[in-house]
Parts: structure tokens; C-alpha cells; sequence
């Protein structure tokens, strides 16, 4: 497991900060899941894909999640919110947690990416 993610150029914004201990949060999951689990697959490296309004997060090559990196808060919307998947190229509507709230965006990830709602 690396010590850092790069995920920015120059001097750290605050949600870079939050984005890159999300990263490894996420990272420790997943890795710790595979220890447990006896896995001999390669551990995957968590990366992220800048988009226009979201982040895509990726667990080696398959999707985990999307960050919401809207700046003004509408429709519900803050910047920093950790969506599911809903599909490749979209995430679902509801927030799972935020990387700027206490557990850091982390509540409600699992191994395989954000939970479901119940």
C-alpha cells in the first residue's frame, strides 16, 4: 500500500486533502478485505478521472464510486459527496457520506464500493 495518492499539482486545496484520505480509506478496505478473504489477486490501486461535475473513482480498472465536486450547494448537492454507481458513466442520486464529514466519507463504503440504502 502507497503512503500517498497523488491526486493534485502544487500546494493541496482542502478537498484534495479530503479526497486523498478518502482514497486511502478506501484503499485500506478493499486491501484488507482481500487479506481476509485469502485472495492471490493483485491488490488494485486506487485512481481518480476528473470530470466536469464528478470524480470517478477507480479500484484498479473497474468503477468504485463517484465524488461530487460541485462548489454551490443545489438540489441537495455539496461538494464532497460520495455517490454509488448507478452505472459506468453515472452515479446514483442519493449521497452514501461526504469527505468532509466526520468518518471522512467512509461510513457506509464496503470492499466493492458504496452500500445501498435501506
Amino acid at each position: 500500500m502507497t503512503d500517498k495518492i497523488e491526486t493534485h499539482l502544487g500546494p493541496p486545496s482542502p478537498f484534495q486533502i479530503a479526497l486523498e484520505s478518502f482514497l486511502l480509506g478506501c484503499q485500506k478496505i478493499k486491501h484488507e478485505r482481500m487479506d481476509g478473504s485469502g485472495s492471490k489477486l493483485a491488490k488494485p490501486q486506487f485512481s481518480v478521472v476528473w470530470g466536469r461535475r464528478y470524480l470517478k473513482v477507480f479500484a484498479g480498472r473497474d468503477i468504485f464510486c463517484f465524488i461530487d465536486t460541485l462548489t454551490v450547494e443545489r438540489e441537495g448537492a455539496k461538494a464532497g459527496d460520495v455517490l454509488k454507481c448507478a452505472s459506468w458513466a453515472k452515479p446514483a442520486k442519493h449521497a452514501r457520506g461526504n469527505i468532509f464529514d466526520a468518518k471522512n466519507g467512509l461510513g457506509l463504503i464496503g470492499p466493492y464500493g458504496p452500500a445501498y440504502l435501506r
